[in-house]
């Protein structure tokens, strides 16, 4: 399924074949997470939008199973496997110091710059390719590289969070649901911010604490957190984060959008020594101690609906309608 022009549907075109290249696998998609990314890509609202060549398929939440490799054996055929989208070129600065997520010359970026899982077979080098764990089936597999991932690297990695902390999550949609999630996996005081009350209600339905992000009360719970993950791109998100974070506290934004400013007053930034960063995707280690958490059951990847690949244009509708909590995954091929 792909983009013939921007703004609109999205349409079923014939690919070529991928090729078996040395150091490469060959892969069946099975199931693909539909992200807000996507939309923005079927929009032409993404960085890369402007250079990239239509038809595109986007798609980057991506689960298959290994058909061949090159060398032999590297993979075990049918070995079912997730995609991590970022293609790092290995020779840049920052992946010398290993920010392989801040690569400045990326080989690819699945979905976005190359055609991505919205089709039926990928060619994926071998290094891009993480083994799923037994007992986590391909439609729970497909959000663990990027609503799961991205949580990850915000909360643990960048936000630093651990047992004994207070953490507060504004937007509960694909990433801020799981971000929620591996903050209190990792032993914090956790509440959820957001509008939706479906969102609110799935979130308590996990045993979280969650609040209507304009009339919840933070002082039902903690007046100031250690931890703001910023997870939708709103400019009022981050302002509210900025009313929410202590003295000495930190923000991670993990969402953005290429309208919104970020404004908070100097005296945050100095007198109180609020910490403000960013946080981009994630890394293969990260991401693998990301699984580990769906493994042990910590953790579990949020899908609310499952949808023919057919109906991904229904997906994209769902999700600029604000209906959809978690993710929603499509079914590219026979899950069995």
């Amino acid at each position: 399924m792909a983009v013939v022009g921007y703004g609109e549907p999205l349409v079923a075109i014939d690919m070529p074949e991928p090729k078996l290249l040395p150091g490469y696998a060959l892969v069946d998609v099975l199931a693909c997470g539909v992200c807000f990314s996507d939309v923005k890509t079927a929009r032409g609202e993404m960085p890369c939008s402007a250079d990239l060549q239509l038809p595109h398929v986007p798609g980057h939440e991506i689960c298959g199973r290994v058909v061949a490799t090159s060398p032999a054996y590297a993979f075990a055929v049918g070995e079912l496997v997730v995609v991590h989208h970022y293609w790092a070129c290995g020779r840049c600065r920052q992946c010398k110091s290993g920010n392989e997520n801040l690569c400045t010359n990326l080989t690819a970026w699945m979905g976005f710059t190359h055609p991505g899982g919205f089709q039926e077979r990928l060619a994926v080098p071998l290094d891009r390719l993480i083994r799923v764990p037994a007992g986590i089936d391909p439609v729970a597999a497909a959000p663990l590289t990027c609503a799961l991932g991205t949580a990850y690297r915000a909360t643990i990695t960048r936000g630093g969070v651990e047992a004994g902390m207070s953490a507060a999550v504004i937007g509960l949609g694909g990433v801020g649901i799981h971000a929620l999630q591996v903050a209190s996996a990792a032993g914090a005081s956790v509440v959820g911010f957001d509008l939706s009350e479906r969102a609110l209600e799935v979130a308590n339905g996990l045993g979280l604490h969650a609040l209507d992000a304009k009339e919840g009360d933070p002082g039902a719970v903690e007046s100031e957190f250690d931890v703001v993950i910023v997870t939708a791109g709103a400019e009022d998100a981050y302002a509210r984060a900025g009313e929410l974070v202590r003295r000495g506290g930190t923000i991670v934004g993990a969402g953005y959008s290429a309208a919104a400013q970020l404004r908070m007053a100097t005296t945050r930034l100095v007198l109180d020594e609020v910490e403000i960063r960013g946080s981009r995707y994630v890394s293969r280690g990260e991401l693998e101690s990301a699984i580990e958490l769906v493994r042990t059951g910590r953790v579990r990847t949020i899908v609310d609906a499952v949808k023919p690949l057919e109906e991904v244009n229904d997906a994209f509708g769902d999700l600029l309608a604000g209906r959809v909590v978690g993710r929603v995954v499509l079914r590219v091929a026979d899950l069995h």
